[in-house]
């Protein structure tokens, strides 16, 4: 009986997560050798031979752990438990169909081809299914599905070489939210031969003026061009700009644009996002220009105008608050709203102000500095303000400092526990939300 004991027990390893282990068993099967050792399987894992598998002496059995993907799609979220990296096959855990066109993100990055493995574990996938995007042009109209976030995304991921002289309704920068028009009109060539030299511009304009203004090479005075400023383009788009010997001239300079903001409530705090980029405007200076033989004597600017007033930048930021924990040193914390700071550290001694001051080692909100009292600017940060800094702890906004100004930060200590900090660090702002009202959205 004991050699009958001994034949039937057979050896074997297990591979998981890249560790391999050596067993013995009497098991028969490569479920039951798993269950001998205790190593409980659960669902979604694979085993490599299949569980019902017989057990042969030698055998080396693979386990490959499912991990959790949560899934985005349609407003609805689901978890699934898989191995697999390829995007296409974990939403078709969900019975989702992949089809070109629809835009998948892996983590908050975009998946190129669905069908290829990740190069890691996915934590969240996002679907959302293609956008039908009709273009019209001079040349017809071509159907698109595309997902793209942009209509100038959607131009390009169909192959639409774009440049700035391109004529595109509503704008590259417009967002993608449902099934839209646009109206292209792409830009031509331009050679444009004048003063002497010849510049090549592009230009949608349907006049030769209008193709010479959008080339920077606008018509002056009594100058004229061929063929006529009010003419259509030349189909060879040649056109030969002639300047009138009135020795007048006309210099332009450029005039900046202003910055406006305007706030986005699908946009998360501390992001931003291009809405329009905004145009430099353009002055004119004439300048009468007198040459005697031939050499400048005198130059005089007699006015200047504005010809093309600047457009606005317009930057839309957020306003979507997501709270969230991190593990710490001093266990989870939550916060709704991470910043990166320069930091510092100052004591009672190290503030600049004398022993015998009655403000000594005295905030500007009335507390006396101790560790867990910071220095910030209350421009971007209230009083009271609850934080915490990693490798100092937490922190509550309770001081100022002539020095401590936008993205600065100045950690408190006690004389005989000052530690010197200058290092970025991330600050969180933990929870509670503070009222709106208080909220300054955008640090400088």
């Amino acid at each position: 009986m004991v050699l009958v004991y001994l034949a039937t027990q057979r050896s074997f390893s297990v591979q998981l997560a890249g560790h391999s282990s050596h067993y013995s068993t009497h098991a028969r099967t490569v479920a039951r050798a798993l269950q001998d050792i205790g190593l409980r399987l659960h669902k979604g894992d694979v085993v490599i031979p299949d569980r019902d598998s017989p057990l042969r002496q030698g055998m080396t059995i693979e386990v490959r752990r499912a991990f959790p993907v949560e899934i985005s799609y349609r407003g609805r979220q689901q978890t699934v438990r898989t191995t697999s990296l390829v995007p296409e096959n974990i939403l078709a855990m969900l019975g989702i169909r992949v089809y070109p066109g629809d835009r998948i993100l892996a983590d908050g990055l975009p998946v190129g081809d669905p069908s290829v493995p990740l190069a890691a574990r996915p934590t969240r996938l996002e679907w959302s299914p293609g956008v039908d995007v009709t273009v019209e042009s001079g040349s017809g109209r071509i159907r698109l599905r595309t997902s793209a976030s942009t209509v100038g995304g959607a131009l390009e991921e169909a192959g639409i070489e774009l440049y700035q002289a391109d004529s595109i309704s509503p704008g590259p920068a417009t967002p993608i939210a449902g099934p839209m028009t646009v109206v292209y009109r792409p830009s031509r060539q331009l050679q444009i031969d004048v003063d002497g030299a010849t510049v090549l511009a592009r230009a949608s304009a349907n006049t030769v003026g209008e193709a010479l203004s959008q080339a920077g090479v606008p018509l002056v005075g009594l100058d004229f061009s061929r063929p006529a400023a009010d003419q259509p383009l030349p189909p060879e788009a040649k056109v030969s700009v002639i300047r009138v010997s009135e020795q007048v001239k006309v210099e332009l300079t450029p005039v900046s644009f202003k910055t406006q903001y305007q706030p986005l409530v699908d946009v998360e705090i501390d992001q931003q996002k291009l809405i329009k980029p905004g145009a430099y405007g353009v002055e004119a200076h004439q300048v009468r220009v007198r040459y005697e033989d031939g050499v400048e004597t005198s130059r005089i600017e007699e006015g200047s105008w504005l010809a093309k007033a600047a457009e606005p930048r317009v930057v839309g930021y957020g306003t979507n608050i997501v709270i969230r924990t991190v593990s710490t040193d001093n266990g989870t914390i939550e916060y709704w709203r991470a910043v990166r700071m320069w930091a510092t550290s100052y004591s009672a001694s190290r503030a600049g102000v004398s022993p015998d001051a009655r403000n000594f080692g005295i905030t500007a909100s009335g507390k006396p500095l101790t560790k867990g009292l910071v220095a910030i600017d209350r421009r971007y940060i209230p009083f009271g303000t609850q934080m915490y800094v990693p490798g100092y702890g937490y922190a509550l906004a309770a001081d100022t400092g002539s020095g401590v100004k936008g993205r600065w930060i100045d950690l408190g200590y006690d004389d005989d526990n000052y530690v010197s900090w200058h290092q970025y660090v991330t600050v969180y702002f933990l929870t509670p939300v503070p009222p709106e009202s208080s909220i300054v959205w955008i640090f400088p």
